[in-house]
């Protein structure tokens, strides 16, 4: 095979059934078509698992991926990937993370880990300098991520190595436990730890001294500069997320009647003040943290040195966790936060998909729909630290209620039944996160809707950084409706289009292999389209420009879409929770509500091509994408409309 410049070249494919390893060629065909990381993953997730699959059986396969910028001197260059069929949707699942798993593995001689089958007993997997073994893991079955890390690092005599490993919540089969990378990095959404753990895979543990092989280094470098150089002049970053973190966004969302508050009641909480990025600057941040390759340096390091909620140093929260373990929960204690984040992380549970279940109990108790007898006696109130953090523990370890919200909400809820339906958000059974569409941007609604993996509000782009920031990602070249649209508006404002370019210009990261956050921003100020082709074309001397990343986007997010399509989703789950359409009660967002997704859904389909009764990408787009395989398979199974 030749040299692939940006690339280490290899992947490693472990049955754990048979305990055997094999290491294989990248793909060219798909390198060409898909760049890599996520678009690589989704090819062989399309190719080689069967529809209808459980995803918590040997059957289901999941993917560790980097890209060709994963590792490299492009700013936040420390992300991977993990791709697998979701335990929680039964749809596409995609989870990043940052840190230094990525480059380490690539580092390690690998682009990507593909496990397969389900082993016979626990076990980890040691990943280094072009070899890889499987190591006997009863030992570490039933400890904590954090207890993980440090025997794992020990046993293997490396302390440099990166460890991604699940917590109890993974072996228990949490359909939203995480996979964790160096203690307290997550990835976390759509129950990726789950599939970890129904493969009784503690572990995959990934060093090396590997270089990276550059085509043209010098041009290599100049592209990397540059983007540098825009990224110093992004104000929000240097005012908000660079000195308070993710956390920062607190008071900005507040203000502006967008932050999550009482499980949908409304966008504005009072005591936001009291958990903000200010207040932990203040109180109990030690200091920041960078990952690999990382100028921002969002992360926070934190510690409650005393009291009921004392809780050792360690990384976290952002701003997702403080929201949904706070506000949406109407709780404003920062040291119960700090606690709660930390047992996440070490249980190995998506804080955000974990405070809105106990935010759905909070709201199910209140309305009657449970009762202690449901509850094992535990009074479900608003507010209360003791119960939020009670629950976490009872989520982790599925005792009493918590074995019913492990599930998720959209389980949950049909099994409680009497409405509880009704009140749960949630998207395909992906709770949704702490971006609250009426009040932010209809933009945001339309996302949830649409994204592949569910209620999401980072995958594949945050939309409403266009209409809710005015930031144009560097789209303007690419058609995106400028000045954006009143953030209010729904259609017959050009939001179908700037959904759909958004999602794309996202996917250009998330088949790079790097962090959402330097895309975000205006042309001056951000990596745009043509930064990050100007890097990619230099790195691996194959020349691409921005619109043909753009194509390479459109390819990944059809076939994504057409996965989802293959487990038997159709339009009808391309919406939004029923609260969604209800008027916000309180605050500078009182009586916005979402009134017609079905406009937005349409103009979203006309601009992706895709039909507009069944939601199904057309046969017409698929071969245009180089699809036709894709398409004939659908044809076969009766999924593609006629044209």
């Amino acid at each position: 095979m030749k040299q692939l410049f940006g690339y280490a070249g290899k992947v490693l494919r472990v049955n754990l059934t048979k305990k055997k390893i094999l290491k294989q060629p990248l793909r060219e065909d798909i390198i060409d078509k898909y760049v890599g990381c996520v678009g690589y993953a989704a090819r062989v997730l399309w190719e080689e698992l069967k529809p209808g699959i459980d995803p918590l059986g040997p059957g289901n396969k999941l993917i560790f991926a980097t890209g060709p910028l994963t590792g490299t001197l492009c700013p936040g260059s420390g992300s991977h990937e993990i791709c697998t069929k979701s335990p929680l949707t039964g749809a596409w699942a995609e989870s990043r993370s940052g840190g230094f798993f990525g480059p380490k593995l690539k580092f390690a001689g690998f682009d990507f880990v593909i496990l397969e089958g389900r082993a016979e007993k626990p076990v980890y997997l040691w990943v280094h300098d072009g070899e890889a073994e499987i190591r006997d893991a009863k030992e570490l079955w039933g400890k904590t991520v954090h207890e993980t890390t440090d025997v794992v690092l020990e046993e293997i005599g490396d302390p440099e190595a990166s460890v991604a490993c699940i917590g109890p919540a993974g072996e228990k089969l949490v359909r939203f436990a995480t996979v964790m990378n160096d203690k307290d990095r997550a990835a976390a959404r759509c129950g990726p730890g789950a599939v970890m753990g129904s493969k009784k895979i503690k572990a995959v543990v990934t060093n090396g001294i590997q270089g990276i092989s550059v085509a043209h280094p010098e041009e290599f470098y100049e592209a990397v500069i540059e983007a540098e150089e825009a990224l110093k002049k992004n104000m929000p970053n240097v005012h908000t997320i660079i000195p308070f973190g993710t956390i920062g966004l607190v008071n900005v969302y507040n203000s502006q009647g967008a932050l999550p508050t009482k499980y949908g009641y409304t966008g504005y909480f009072e005591n936001a003040e009291k958990f903000s990025g200010e207040t932990l600057a203040k109180t109990f941040l030690v200091k920041r943290r960078a990952c690999f390759g990382c100028s921002m340096g969002c992360g926070r390091y934190t510690e409650v040195k005393s009291g009921p909620w004392a809780t050792p140093p360690h990384e976290g929260p952002e701003y997702e966790t403080v929201v949904m373990l706070g506000s949406l929960c109407l709780h404003d204690n920062l040291e119960a936060i700090i606690r709660a984040n930390y047992l996440c992380n070490s249980y190995g549970l998506d804080t955000i998909s974990a405070g809105n279940a106990i935010a759905f109990a909070m709201e199910c108790y209140d309305k009657g729909l449970l009762t202690t007898a449901d509850t094992g006696g535990l009074e479900l109130r608003w507010g209360d630290s003791a119960t939020i953090i009670n629950l976490i523990e009872k989520i982790a370890k599925r005792e009493g209620i918590g074995d019913l919200l492990a599930e998720g909400v959209r389980r949950a809820a049909a099994k409680i039944g009497k409405g509880a339906e009704e009140l749960a958000l949630h998207v395909k059974g992906l709770e949704m996160p702490a971006h609250e569409p009426r009040g932010e941007a209809k933009s945001t609604a339309l996302l949830y809707a649409t994204s592949p993996r569910g209620a999401c509000h980072m995958h594949p782009y945050w939309t409403g950084s266009w209409d809710f920031n005015q930031w144009t990602g560097g789209l303007i070249e690419h058609g995106l409706p400028w000045p954006p649209p009143d953030k209010f508006a729904e259609t017959g404002v050009g939001k179908g289009l700037g959904v759909k370019l958004l999602m794309l210009q996202g996917i250009i990261q998330e088949t790079t292999g790097v962090c959402r956050f330097p895309a975000f921003g205006k042309e001056e100020d951000c990596i745009t389209p043509k930064r990050y082709a100007r890097m990619l074309s230099a790195l691996t001397g194959r020349e691409i420009n921005q619109f043909e990343l753009m194509k390479i986007s459109e390819r990944v997010i059809n076939l994504e879409k057409c996965f989802n399509v293959r487990e038997g989703l159709t339009r009808k789950d391309d919406t939004i929770p029923e609260k969604m359409k209800e008027p916000i009660a309180t605050g500078p967002t009182k009586g916005q509500a979402v009134t017609n997704l079905d406009g937005m859904l349409d103009e979203y389909y006309e601009a992706c091509g895709w039909d507009k009764k069944t939601s199904i990408p057309t046969r017409e787009k698929l071969e245009e994408l180089g699809l036709k395989d894709v398409a004939d398979e659908l044809a076969g199974m009766a999924k593609t409309p006629k044209i």
